[in-house]
């Protein structure tokens, strides 16, 4: 199974955290974005990229204002 990355603002560095899942990586990012980090994109690390394996930064927030609605 693919690892996934999600890229966010450190300051003036950006960090890249690995997570298992795509899940696992909305979820991280979604925290992130809990704790007011920029977060700039979820992808998967290696191998052929299909369409939706990049989430940029429109989009994280999407999911996490859905998440948030969901409660």
């Amino acid at each position: 199974m693919p690892r996934w990355y999600v890229s966010y603002q450190a300051g003036a560095t950006t960090v890249m955290s690995l997570a298992k899942s795509r899940d696992e990586a909305i979820s991280a990012a979604c925290a992130l974005l809990d704790q007011k980090m920029n977060v700039q994109a979820i992808g998967r690390v290696l191998g052929t990229l299909d369409p939706g394996d990049i989430i940029d930064s429109v989009e994280i927030r999407k999911l996490h204002a859905m998440r948030i609605q969901s409660g």
